[in-house]
């Protein structure tokens, strides 16, 4: 049975947040505020308060031995908001949809779990929109310890970004392999997005990073995985960094898409400098140290406000193949075990 710790409030003065100030709220607040809610809807609908609470457990499909997270919290207080302002809401939860996955070198695993919003949201990946109604959803918690789960996603996140990628999928894929410790990997859609964008505007290949860092070399790998359809075609570090630093010159990124990379880019070279000085003895140099500097940041951005890193799925082994074009990725594609 999930339970939270009891906060009693008097129902009558009860201001619940607001849907802005509950994507702010942490740890113990949230759980105050969620049996502050469950009291209100309990008096509200006339229910003994148990019942509430495990319809609200059945409402974002907390499963009984899971320890809800502040991301599990936080859909508890949306769904709390629309029973407080709506009793009429309360109700069993719906039937939760079906969804047809992709097959092959897109899919993506099973959601731990999909729902309807209840209330506005944005997604916890891409940062899109997501109106109330449409479909959010969670995926497993990740296996590697270096990961750490992922909030509300949207549709498309949860099921089409590997197969129907857009720009901004595949630069999400590099901050969180960059972040993670780990090369490059993308399968042959998402290859192919990347070749298009690179070689769309003849002038990047003019550019300071790409002069002196050639790229012709990984624009003729990415084509080889789009025409053999690969599962994964690995890229080392440095030419990532490569990638973004010349994507920050392209003339036809969107400003969302402009903003992303100044973000990329911003946090790569936090990660070299440290610039608030985060203790290499307390937090080592692989993902703990880097998820520090997000956090220190003194130029927070969206990336930063997320977190991570997060697992954004690997095509399964058998289809990988390894750059090999510098002694850096030989060694990345040995640890990944292509």
């Amino acid at each position: 049975m999930v339970s939270f710790e009891t906060v009693t409030l008097d129902m009558a003065t009860l201001d619940f947040p607001t849907s802005e100030e509950i994507g702010e709220l942490r740890g113990g607040s949230l759980t105050g505020w969620v049996e502050s809610g469950v009291s209100a809807v309990a008096a509200s609908v006339g229910k003994p308060v148990e019942r509430v609470r495990s319809r609200l457990v059945k409402a974002v499909d907390i499963k009984p031995k899971r320890v809800p997270d502040d991301d599990d919290l936080r859909e508890c207080l949306r769904v709390l908001r629309v029973w407080i302002n709506d009793p009429a809401a309360y109700a069993p939860p719906a039937r939760r949809p079906k969804v047809t996955r992709p097959e092959g070198i897109g899919q993506l695993p099973v959601p731990r779990t999909i729902k309807a919003a209840h209330l506005p949201v944005s997604c916890g990946l891409c940062g899109d929109p997501v109106k109330a109604g449409e479909l959010i959803g969670r995926a497993k918690d990740p296996k590697g310890r270096e990961f750490v789960a992922m909030g509300w996603l949207c549709a498309h996140c949860l099921y089409r970004r590997r197969e129907e990628p857009r720009r901004r999928d595949v630069l999400l894929r590099l901050h969180h392999h960059l972040f993670a410790g780990s090369a490059f990997g993308l399968n042959a859609y998402e290859c192919g997005v990347l070749h298009t964008w690179l070689t769309e505007n003849t002038a990047l290949s003019g550019t300071p990073a790409w002069t002196a860092d050639p790229l012709e070399a990984t624009l003729a790998r990415l084509r080889t995985s789009v025409q053999e359809n690969k599962g994964t075609t690995w890229i080392a570090t440095p030419t990532a960094h490569t990638i973004a630093t010349v994507l920050t010159s392209s003339s036809t990124a969107s400003p969302a898409e402009s903003a992303l990379l100044g973000a990329i880019t911003q946090h790569i070279e936090e990660w070299a400098t440290n610039p608030a000085g985060v203790d290499h003895r307390r937090f080592g140099t692989g993902p703990r140290y880097r998820a520090q500097v997000l956090r220190t940041t003194p130029r927070p951005t969206q990336l930063s406000a997320r977190g991570g890193p997060f697992d954004l799925h690997q095509t399964p082994a058998g289809a990988a193949e390894p750059d090999t074009t510098s002694p850096e990725a030989e060694a990345e594609a040995a640890d990944h075990g292509v």
